[in-house]
Order: structure tokens, then C-alpha cells, then sequence
């Protein structure tokens, strides 16, 4: 199922927070939002998953959703959204509690997403008990669990160290190879973007509208820290950037 925004606007009363926003998101594809501070990446990223409607333009679910979809969209925080009271199994089980399945078919779900984020010793662990590196591998074994059409990552590990994060990002690479997902992913990162995107939105400060798409045609399990070629594509984002995000931040000082 491909995902697809056209011609999108949007206002928080009389502010202009979106543009002219038309975008496709292919099946199979990571594409990452970047852009400066306050441009309105996750307002996009709620209108493409339905949390908002836009105050114009339409979004758009073309095709059908994998098979065995629970849930063609689903979302990925920051701040891992789990639940302190229950486990790691349960946590996961949470999103399968309402689709009428079976203990045995919810059991193997669990055990092959926890098997596909490397938690399968840590199900009966409580949140607590986790770094926050785990926590966020938590979040993405239940995003998982529901078997997506797109996930929705809202800057999923900003909250992380930097070693930590580097493992989450071969993580998620492993992942896509493994078993190609689809995603939007937002992010203020640009280290983050050129490891992770197939496709890199770059948003201009707000009101935010596209400035530029670029295509990254190098695999994903071919790409590395410190690659001359992906440290090349992030200083051409930040030069995209660099004036404009000067130019926000300074803004939201006097906002």
C-alpha cells in the first residue's frame, strides 16, 4: 500500500504551519522529513496518519495493505509509549488484544517480532528494567506485531545516546532488509536521514513547504558511519537548511 498527500495545507487558527505539501510514500520505502525547527514535520506526519485532517488537500491509501494487516498505519514515539505495569510480552500483546485473535496465533506473533528486535530473552522483563535503547526496540516489536501497511516514526531516537542510537539504526536497517517495511520517518537528524532514507523531504521553515526530495540510491546494508558518500549528502542538506533553520530558531526565541 502506498501512501500519498497531495496538494496538502494546514492552520492552527491563523497560522500557517503547511504549504502546498504533495508527496508519495512507496510501498517498500523509508522516506524521512527533515527541515528546521518548528516547520510543521509532525503535523505532516499526523495528517498522513489520520490524527489530524488537513485544513486542505486530501491524504490518500492507494492499494491494498499487506497481507494479514491489523492496522495500516501505525505510530513509533520518542518517548516509547509503553505501559509500565505490564512486560515486554505484554506491551506487544497490547495491540493484538483487540483483533479477536487466538492465544496461540497472538503467542507466535509475539515471539517472532520479539525474535526480530532481539528481545526474545527480555519478555518477561518490565520497562523499568530496560535501557532506553531496549525500551525503543519495545516500541518497534509492537509496531511491528500489527504487521503495518507504513509505520509513522516520530523522531523515534532523539531520546537516545549516540552509541545507542547507531545500534538502533543497524537495527532498523537489519530489519528493512530482512523483511522491507514501509515508513515515514521524522527526524531532525540528518546522520539519521542518509542512513535510514530511500527518499529525504526536506521542508522549508514555516510555513512549511518542500524544498527539495532527494533520492538515495545506495542500499541500506551497504551504508556506514562516517561513508565520504552519505557524509557528502548531509552536508548538501544542511547547506539546504542551514539559513533557514538560523532563521527559525530565532524566531521561536521570540514566538
Amino acid at each position: 500500500m502506498d501512501l500519498k498527500a497531495e496538494h496538502i495545507h494546514h492552520h492552527y487558527g491563523d497560522t500557517e504551519v503547511l504549504r502546498d505539501i504533495t508527496l508519495d510514500i512507496p510501498s517498500g520505502r523509508i522516506v524521512c522529513i527533515v527541515g528546521p525547527s518548528g516547520c510543521g514535520k509532525s503535523t505532516l506526519l499526523r495528517l498522513l496518519g489520520g490524527l489530524e485532517k488537513p485544513s486542505k488537500g486530501t491524504v490518500m491509501q492507494v492499494g491494498a495493505p499487506p497481507e494479514a494487516c491489523l492496522n495500516p498505519l501505525t505510530y513509533i514515539f520518542q518517548d516509547f509509549a509503553l505501559l509500565p505495569w505490564r512486560s515486554v510480552r505484554g506491551n506487544v500483546s497490547l495491540v493484538l488484544e483487540d483483533h479477536g485473535l487466538a492465544a496461540a496465533e497472538r503467542s507466535r506473533i509475539i515471539d517472532d517480532v520479539l525474535a526480530r528486535t532481539k528481545l526474545s530473552e527480555f519478555g518477561d522483563a518490565l520497562p523499568k528494567q530496560l535501557s532506553g535503547g531496549m525500551k525503543q526496540r519495545v516500541a518497534i516489536a509492537r509496531a511491528l506485531a500489527v504487521n503495518p501497511a507504513v509505520m509513522l516514526m516520530d523522531e523515534p531516537l532523539s531520546a537516545l545516546d549516540s552509541q545507542t542510537r547507531e545500534l538502533l539504526m543497524d537495527d532498523l536497517i537489519s530489519l528493512w532488509t530482512r523483511q522491507p517495511f514501509t515508513a515515514v520517518y521524522v527526524t531532525h537528524n540528518l546522520a539519521e536521514a542518509v542512513r535510514l532514507g530511500h527518499k529525504i523531504v526536506v521542508l522549508s521553515r514555516r510555513p512549511g513547504q518542500i524544498r527539495e526530495v532527494v533520492e538515495l540510491d545506495t542500499p541500506l546494508a551497504e551504508r556506514s558511519y562516517g561513508d565520504a558518500a552519505l557524509e557528502a549528502q548531509q552536508q548538501h542538506l544542511w547547506g539546504l537548511m542551514r539559513d533557514e533553520a538560523a532563521a527559525a530558531d530565532a524566531e521561536l526565541l521570540h514566538v
